[in-house]
């Protein structure tokens, strides 16, 4: 390639951007943003049953708050708002709605806050407070997050973010959760810049395009579905999202040569159900990485290593190599990455998807256009 230099992508800009993103978040919600945090914890602790909705990245974001509020004793359930809005909402109407959504804007979301009940509260987090969902919910969080192009990367991590400082608030350890962020931000910041620097490092896993099946337990199911969800939007790439447990029972029949596998292990109590399983995958043919902190005990599998950090910080981590395996993935396949073909940025039809006059809106790139400082 010689000293030619090479022209960065929006995503890849969105990537990087995302430690300047989080902590711009994190000095808005330990300023401003402080009250209504507050606030909306204490209406959580108030009500008998939570019920947490959104679509998409803004749904997977919000997996790690339920895991939170399930293990502290509260009834806490996740539902996709398609879903709920069609099929479900009858059974929740006495719950308190967290309404998790990026533009705060989508059809589903809208059609949602018309049918709230009277008796029912709604708190909204969003990027966009002048919104729909900012404007009509009765306490309105906001995310903070700098703007992404088309794929939420910046507001992935600010969601992550914004519940993990709400779990802090509800369990009454905001002062601690604070300084947690504050150690936090230089190791994120630095993940990036690795894994951005690195992206050549995928290609032995990613060279024959076979689908990538993305496999976790715990709260590492909400990384998991982002995680496919990225390989589907930067790459328009196959890849598959499934609890650990569900892959065994069945599935894992797929496993040979071809097999592709991101499996994430945090430190977590069933860390060595999830390591077994790795070894069973690499036994069976399959080439797996392993995103989790790597212990000495289990230096014979590959690693994509991030540090230790606390149990709802840990998905703003583990996310990273992901996002860069899908960009690697859109380079070597010659996509534009993140350019969308079909799906508006802000879903208003249910029914149809509305004709995109401009068509995609980046240029495709070669195989080689690494990031470039």
């Amino acid at each position: 390639m010689g000293n030619r230099q090479l022209t960065k992508s929006r995503l890849q800009n969105d990537i990087r951007a995302q430690a300047d993103s989080l902590a711009r978040a994190f000095e808005y919600h330990r300023g401003d943003g402080d009250s209504p945090m507050l606030e909306a914890a204490s209406l959580i602790r108030s009500f008998p049953k939570v019920l947490i909705t959104g679509m998409g990245a803004s749904l997977f974001a919000a997996i790690p708050f339920q895991y939170f509020l399930c293990a502290r004793g509260i009834d806490a359930t996740l539902v996709e708002a398609g879903e709920l809005l069609h099929y479900l909402h009858h059974g929740h109407r006495d719950a308190l709605m967290i309404i998790v959504s990026r533009s705060g804007e989508s059809v589903e979301v809208a059609r949602l806050l018309s049918i709230v009940t009277p008796r029912q509260k709604v708190i909204g987090l969003t990027n966009e407070p002048r919104s729909l969902l900012g404007r009509e919910a009765h306490l309105s969080l906001s995310i903070h997050s700098l703007p992404d192009e088309f794929v939420a990367i910046q507001t992935y991590a600010g969601t992550l973010l914004a519940l993990h400082l709400l779990a802090a608030a509800v369990d009454n350890r905001v002062g601690r959760s604070r300084e947690e962020v504050e150690e936090f931000l230089p190791a994120f910041a630095q993940s990036i810049e690795g894994s951005m620097d690195h992206l050549r490092a995928w290609d032995s896993f990613l060279v024959d395009r076979s689908p990538v099946h993305l496999l976790a337990r715990g709260p590492s199911t909400g990384s998991a579905l982002e995680g496919a969800l990225l390989f589907n939007e930067v790459a328009k790439h196959p890849a598959i999202s499934m609890p650990i447990a569900s892959f065994r029972h069945g599935p894992v029949e797929l496993v040979d040569q071809s097999f592709r596998g991101l499996v994430f292990a945090p430190l977590s109590k069933t860390r060595d159900l999830t390591l077994s399983l790795v070894r069973d995958l690499e036994r069976f043919g399959g080439q797996i990485r392993v995103i989790g902190p790597s212990l000495d005990e289990s230096r014979d599998l590959i690693w994509c290593d991030i540090l230790e950090s606390p149990e709802t910080l840990t998905p703003l981590l583990e996310i990273i190599p992901v996002q860069a395996a899908a960009l690697r993935m859109a380079q070597l396949c010659g996509i534009a990455p993140g350019s969308f073909r079909y799906a508006p940025q802000i879903a208003l039809d249910e029914a149809t998807f509305l004709a995109q006059s401009s068509g995609p809106q980046s240029a495709p790139v070669s195989a080689d256009s690494e990031v470039r400082s």
